[in-house]
């Protein structure tokens, strides 16, 4: 009878809830749910508002890498004057560390009222977390004009996936809004996607690549994000680990033993969880704060307006200055209408890849652009590509060497060709080179010759790195000279200041090995018995390759009687005497990116949904009834054995779509 009672008041109360809703609407604090905002967040929430409106590119702050509530002094962008107040503030706190509270000058004094009564030890490691930071508000108001052109495309994508709509300001922080952004570590576009993550959402290639379009990436953007959130229950660890990893922060989460952002941002000192990715989260409570009264920080501030496309798929390949003459739209028009396609299109090497989306600006075309191409002369649309341009590697040849003759970067030479090892290329080897690879300017004697100009405008694909690399330039130099942003973010078309100073400052920009996470690296990784868990699509004829030994050694060194007895999720022990553990996991690691392009250029992941595995389940019926292969689905579910299912795991299933 009593449960009866409880049921029926339970049910009077909700519906009595449901009346008081719809005659006093309620404001709910979803912002405040998604994205909680900790006391402890405050000191930094407040120092990215001050960073993002306060200091322009040519000045900065002296502050604490730790405690962002202790800023010691705004200054202009001058290395010198940075150093040697610098230098300055590290004497006073050191002096401070010996324990000296008297005799204090007016300068000690102030740094001791800054901090407080603290212990000596919290200034002597203050002392060594002295950092500079350098401004953004011009950066940030020229990021707020130029995401007008894509707030309403990306509220659009948020409220089909039913995620917060908070989630547009992200490329705030990535790329102020520009579409063709490229980070020091061939990040690309305005969401900053690393190369093989944007295979699994986009199409990435050497003629289209969809990261620079920032209508199609934003879409994969928040595929990733939804993935994230997925994996990790919390909107604020799905941000973090755009920046750190998925992986990683579930790392963190379990080294931590919890959930909570503000707990791990304060404690958790794993590997690669550097000053980035602990402040990445604060960066965007901040920029929330900034945007939701934008005038109280930026005066005149008039948004670019939202473009309207016209879209429509070729029937063939197609080159671009025949679509040109036939739609009578400019090249010109047609290349900032479509910039996924690579110059390689544009230059007339390649034509546009056959089914390609093409866009064009409404005002360009009165009529419907399917119309337009189907009354295009037939003779227009090829049934083959062009084939690739290649580069035959001669004597002497290093991939270094090959970058530099052709106007890009060692990562994406190795990332095209799929190199294991990038010191081991063969005479005669053929490269394929990438899109925006281009025959030297100057040869002399068949050897190009490298003129190191005053300035350089970025072009498509260029990194920070390459541009050093290119002209022998030093690269904390090179994003000194030119108040690059702690990511060392470029843009196409920027204009890059390549003069060398009378000294070289000291660099202060910290260096971010990965926007986002390129897979699970304790995957790959040695144990401490020198030994690994046998993956997918594995070998002991790969392990030998790698480990240089026979595959005769191996088998007796793990009791094997021939290499058909290797199980998945074995343990197997490794012969270590003439490889060690970075460079094997490194050959198993790209052995396996290997396997990830060959799989992404045919298909992409649409969606991430969740399992429970059920009585009777069988790993090998799941993958089949997925089209998954077994390496996707341990790369998404790192933690789960294979070999043994267990009812009522929760796994997830990436759903795949055939090109």
């Amino acid at each position: 009878m009593r449960s009866r009672i409880e049921i029926s008041f339970k049910a009077l109360t909700l519906a009595l809830f449901w009346v008081l809703l719809v005659f006093f609407p309620l404001s709910l604090p979803a912002v405040e749910d998604d994205f909680p905002r900790s006391e402890s967040l405050l000191p930094a929430i407040n120092f990215w508002i001050q960073v993002y409106t306060q200091a322009d590119t040519e000045s900065g702050f002296l502050h604490d890498s730790r405690n962002l509530g202790v800023i010691y002094a705004k200054l202009p962008r001058n290395s010198q004057v940075i150093e040697v107040e610098r230098e300055r503030i590290k004497a006073d706190l050191r002096l401070l560390a010996s324990g000296q509270r008297t005799n204090l000058t007016t300068r000690q004094q102030q740094l001791l009222q800054l901090w407080g009564n603290q212990p000596d030890s919290v200034f002597a490691k203050a002392a060594e977390e002295v950092r500079w930071q350098l401004g953004q508000s011009n950066r940030f108001r020229e990021g707020l004009i130029r995401s007008g052109a894509y707030r309403t495309h990306i509220l659009s994508i948020l409220e089909e996936m039913k995620m917060p709509k908070e989630l547009l300001y992200l490329p705030h922080i990535e790329s102020s809004f520009h579409p063709g952004a490229s980070s020091s570590v061939a990040a690309t576009g305005m969401w900053q996607f690393m190369r093989t993550t944007g295979q699994r959402f986009m199409r990435v290639d050497r003629e289209v690549d969809e990261r620079l379009d920032p209508y199609t990436s934003a879409r994969a953007a928040m595929g990733l994000l939804q993935e994230n959130y997925l994996k990790l229950g919390t909107w604020p660890l799905a941000l973090t680990a755009y920046n750190h990893g998925a992986n990683g922060m579930a790392r963190a989460v379990k080294a931590m033993g919890t959930s909570d952002m503000a707990v791990i941002i304060s404690n958790y000192t794993g590997p690669r969880f550097g000053f980035a990715s602990r402040n990445f989260y604060a960066q965007f409570l901040a920029i929330m704060e900034i945007e939701r009264d934008i005038t109280q920080y930026f005066s005149k501030v008039e948004m670019a307006s939202s473009p309207q496309f016209k879209s429509a798929a070729l029937k063939g390949f197609a080159n671009i200055v025949q679509l040109s003459t036939g739609l009578q739209i400019s090249v010109q028009q047609l290349r900032k209408a479509n910039p996924a396609l690579l110059p390689v299109i544009w230059s007339g090497q390649k034509r546009v890849p056959s089914g390609y989306q093409l866009k064009v600006f409404a005002e360009d075309l009165a009529g419907d652009l399917q119309l337009s191409l189907d009354a295009l002369p037939a003779q227009y649309f090829y049934k083959e590509q062009i084939p690739d341009v290649s580069y035959t590697v001669r004597t002497g040849d290093t991939l270094s060497g090959i970058a530099r003759m052709f106007g890009t970067s060692i990562a994406e030479l190795a990332a095209i060709n799929q190199l294991r090892n990038r010191n081991q290329l063969r005479v005669g080897q053929l490269l394929i080179l990438p899109s925006e690879g281009r025959v030297p300017d100057v040869v002399v004697n068949g050897a190009p010759v490298v003129q190191i100009p005053t300035s350089y405008v970025v072009r498509r694909g260029d990194t920070v790195a390459a541009i050093a690399n290119r002209f022998g330039l030093n690269v904390s130099v090179l994003i000194a000279q030119n108040g690059l942003d702690n990511e060392a973010t470029i843009y196409v078309g920027q204009l890059l200041n390549l003069t060398l100073p009378e000294v070289y400052p000291t660099p202060t920009v910290d260096s971010i090995t990965s926007p986002l996470d390129e897979g699970p690296q304790d995957l790959y990784s040695v144990n401490q018995s020198q030994s690994i868990t046998v993956l997918s699509d594995e070998t002991v004829g790969h392990y030998a390759e790698w480990l240089k030994v026979t595959t005769a050694a191996l088998l007796k060194l793990n009791n094997l009687r021939n290499p058909s007895s290797l199980r998945l999720g074995d343990s197997f022990k490794l012969d270590l005497t003439k490889v060690n553990k970075l460079d094997f996991s490194q050959s198993r690691r790209l052995y396996h990116l290997e396997l990830h392009n060959k799989y992404m250029s045919t298909h992409r992941i649409v969606q991430l949904s969740t399992y429970i595995i059920k009585p009777g389940d069988a790993l090998s019926d799941l993958l089949r009834k997925n089209k998954l292969p077994l390496w996707l689905f341990q790369q998404y579910n790192p933690d789960i054995a294979p070999s043994v299912l267990n009812p009522g795991d929760e796994v997830l299933l990436p759903i795949v779509s055939e090109l």
